[in-house]
């Protein structure tokens, strides 16, 4: 989970599910697991490639950094996150459900991690 991936192709073709799980990060952090690393501000309405500059990519050292997001399944969405530092930080992987109308609900953690 926690390479660099290159999630931009496959958020630019689920742009809305992928700005729905956005809003959900940012809406919900305090019941997120995780969610004291998401930012209060977290960007969801400016361009994908300005949030993939703002967060993914340069030094991400002690930084919020987008590190996934995928389509598995129609149906499904994942994405992951993490904010690392030396000896602090953590991340989540975590599972969405996907309804028709491309409405995202919380399903559960895929993967945390807390250092």
């Amino acid at each position: 989970m926690f390479g660099a991936q290159d999630y931009y192709q496959t958020a630019r073709k689920n742009e809305e599910v992928f700005r729905n799980v956005l809003r959900d990060l940012r809406d919900n952090r305090g019941k997120r697991p995780m969610g004291i690393y998401i930012p209060e501000d977290l960007k969801t309405e400016v361009s994908l490639d300005e949030i993939f500059q703002q967060y993914s990519e340069g030094q991400r050292m002690g930084r919020f950094t987008i590190t996934s997001f995928s389509r598995p399944e129609k149906t499904r969405a994942t994405i992951g996150f993490r904010d690392v530092a030396p000896l602090s930080g953590g991340g989540a992987e975590l599972e969405y459900l996907v309804n028709d109308d491309n409405s995202v609900k919380y399903e559960k953690p895929g993967f945390t991690m807390m250092s």
